[in-house]
């Protein structure tokens, strides 16, 4: 017992920064410390290590949880009194699939109804389609709405869904005060992605301030603004880009409001911002802290009291980093990115399904995808620690300095006369577009890693299938209707002057019978407006169409494109190379045949002669590289002058000029663009 006690008493010795880099740079061989530092996306220098020096000149290091600045969230209690809501969200599916989902998933620890709604029926696959108010009843069929907290994503205009779902409560007796959540428009958003806009953007946010009103006097637990930051991280916006430009598009909104006579304490409460959580982890820890940060800044800019204050945060995993090939890493991803969202501190989230990318969800996907969240509270307990991201040296110091820059950024933006402005001009896209083709390069030459696709991809699995089907609508949703003349054109009017009771027409229009559409095509005027969009992508895509390429080339042929390895020398020698060139080029779906090794260029010979392959890389050491190369691409062009020779690794320059005099065609190594150097090999092998 005493040994234990003696134990217990040791402690550590303390160590001082100075003596950790002395450490440090005995184990680089002399060079700095800062050798090990890493610039990110955002231009933000990350450090090997950081210490309580680090934040001492920090502002609101010592906020408390539930208190402006709310960095550290918006409650005193964190998830101990108030878990993250479960928030799953219906992206896709026909109204009776959409019913059974829902009721499937609430039953099984879904605690929020999410879905986006698409009031066209000539965009069957985008969202669930509601058009009429036997479609919402159809819809909500066995569902107690006001016993789920709501987040429907209406897209270019909520006056529609709303009115669908006054009508609604008011045939099944439901009260609009029970009814909590958000039904929220975004039309910049949209505006963003399509690059116009069917309805005027002046008359949008006629709607907007309407639909605010209505709400506030009738549903006070509902939001109807919502600031989605998805089109600009799915644009290959940076934290520090997405953070700017959702905050930028979020005072326009408060400005127009204003215009309308609404207060900053009437505006801000019933918003709801929607952020993407990428594979960065501590980045994305950092933008949604600092979200919280700048927002109550700028609230306060406007005089908004401490309410007022308060970002009110979704999150969804990121579709960016997603890949179509070896879909089950998405599955680590998006626990990551969750994980992510969690210790930033948001209210709602979704984690999107492993096979996002390449069809519809089914039951199995999502119930991964749902149970990654309830893993997160129930079993890893993040809802029980307050904070846990708080104090932290390196979080604290990332968090201001994402801070800083985006709110630089937004500044930038409001000097150009706002959001609406800046993208107009071209700088919103402009700014996104050289961070998304720098990524793009990065995946391009492999410095940035996507496992499955440009690292480590696997020939062999078995690809999901695709969903090739088109959601249908039935014939019952899209027939055109008469309505009433009268309310027709006392609905017109109100439309036309801006009437406050444009919310309590659009409800009496529908009710009747009318669809969405019919109500929409009343808002339609021709518009001038119109920008350059900012189109969403994937990370994965220049290699998924290499792969694409090869599984068409073996479909037609029976074979994947081939590439041979001439290894020379024994295993341990040509194995680090022939390794790195078998994972390069599987990246392309080029199958590689390997063999263990030639100790003699005449073997070296006979192995080319045995496979008989247009396309070979020389794998070995410098040192044998000296001894061989050249005699052995003579021996091979002699045999076959058509045939491509590589070598593996990058060699100095005048050896690399006599290797190319002798018939090298090029070098392969870790600087080299993967993306460029497949691509151009498939065209000269017919792989289209």
């Amino acid at each position: 017992m005493e040994k234990v006690e003696s134990l217990k008493a040791q402690k550590f010795p303390t160590v001082n920064y100075q003596s950790w880099r002395e450490e440090a740079e005995k184990t680089l061989k002399g060079k700095p410390v800062e050798k090990l530092s890493t610039c990110t996306y955002e231009d933000i220098s990350l450090k090997p290590i950081y210490t309580k020096e680090d934040t001492a000149e920090l502002e609101h290091m010592n906020d408390l949880p539930g208190l402006p600045y709310f960095k550290r969230g918006v409650e005193k209690l964190g998830y101990v009194t108030n878990p993250w809501k479960v928030s799953q969200e219906i992206a896709s599916a026909t109204i009776h699939d959409a019913n059974a989902i829902l009721k499937h998933d609430l039953a099984r620890g879904q605690t929020m109804v999410n879905m986006f709604v698409n009031h066209s029926q000539h965009k069957p696959n985008r969202g669930i389609t509601i058009l009429t108010l036997k479609d919402l009843t159809a819809l909500f069929e066995g569902i107690t709405i006001n016993k789920y907290p709501l987040l429907i994503d209406t897209d270019l205009c909520s006056l529609p869904f709303t009115s669908l779902l006054i009508a609604y409560c008011n045939e099944k007796n439901i009260s609009l005060e029970s009814i909590n959540g958000t039904i929220g428009m975004d039309p910049l958003g949209s505006f963003v992605s399509e690059g116009k806009l069917s309805i005027p953007l002046k008359k949008l946010y006629d709607i907007m301030a309407l639909q605010l009103t209505w709400a506030k006097e009738s549903a006070p637990q509902l939001r109807t603004i919502l600031v989605k930051g998805q089109p600009y991280h799915n644009g290959g916006a940076s934290a520090v880009q997405e953070l700017a430009f959702t905050l930028a598009a979020g005072v326009d909104y408060i400005q127009e409001c204003q215009n309308r006579g609404l207060t900053i304490d009437d505006i801000t409460p019933r918003m709801l911002f929607s952020f993407s959580v990428g594979s960065n982890l501590f980045m994305e820890v950092a933008k949604l802290r600092a979200a919280r940060l700048l927002w109550t800044k700028v609230v306060e800019a406007y005089d908004g009291n401490d309410d007022s204050k308060k970002m009110n945060i979704h999150a969804r995993t990121s579709s960016y980093t997603k890949t179509v090939y070896d879909p089950y890493v998405n599955m680590l991803r998006s626990t990551t990115e969750a994980f992510a969202a969690a210790i930033g501190g948001v209210e709602s989230l979704h984690v999107s399904t492993f096979d996002e990318a390449l069809r519809n969800s089914n039951d199995f996907s999502r119930r991964i995808a749902r149970n990654t969240q309830i893993i997160l509270q129930e079993e890893s307990h993040l809802n029980k620690v307050v904070d846990p991201a708080g104090g932290s040296w390196y979080i604290e110091t990332l968090t201001s300095e994402v801070a800083d820059k985006a709110w630089s950024l937004f500044q930038q933006v409001e000097d150009k006369g706002g959001f609406f402005k800046a993208l107009q001009e071209g700088f919103i896209q402009s700014e996104i577009k050289n961070v998304s083709e720098t990524k793009q390069e990065n995946v391009k030459s492999r410095k940035d890693k996507i496992v499955g696709t440009n690292f480590y991809a696997n020939l062999s699995e078995k690809p999901l299938t695709s969903s090739a089907e088109r959601l249908s609508v039935s014939n019952e949703t899209i027939r055109r209707l008469q309505v009433n003349e009268a309310i027709n054109k006392e609905l017109g009017n109100a439309i036309n002057e801006n009437d406050e009771t444009l919310v309590k027409l659009s409800v009496e229009f529908l009710s009747s019978g009318a669809s969405v559409e019919e109500l929409l095509s009343l808002f339609k005027e021709s518009s001038s407006e119109g920008v350059e969009p900012l189109v969403a992508h994937r990370l994965a895509e220049p290699f998924e169409e290499l792969r694409n390429a090869a599984i068409v080339f073996k479909n037609s042929t029976g074979d994947w494109p081939k590439i041979g390895l001439i290894n020379l020398g024994p295993i341990s020698i040509h194995k680090p190379r022939a390794d790195f060139i078998t994972g390069f080029f599987e990246a392309g779906g080029f199958q590689v045949v390997k063999n263990a090794g030639y100790q003699s260029i005449e073997e070296a010979v006979q192995g080319y002669r045995s496979t008989n392959l247009s396309t070979n890389v020389i794998c070995g050491s410098d040192e044998l590289y000296a001894e061989m190369v050249e005699e052995l691409v003579t021996k091979i062009k002699a045999i076959n002058p058509k045939t491509t020779l590589f070598v593996a690794g990058k060699q100095a320059t005048h050896v690399g000029e006599q290797f190319v005099n002798a018939g090298v065609s090029d070098f392969i190594h870790i600087k080299s663009n993967c993306y460029d150097v497949l691509k151009k090999l498939q065209l000269e092998m017919g792989v289209r």
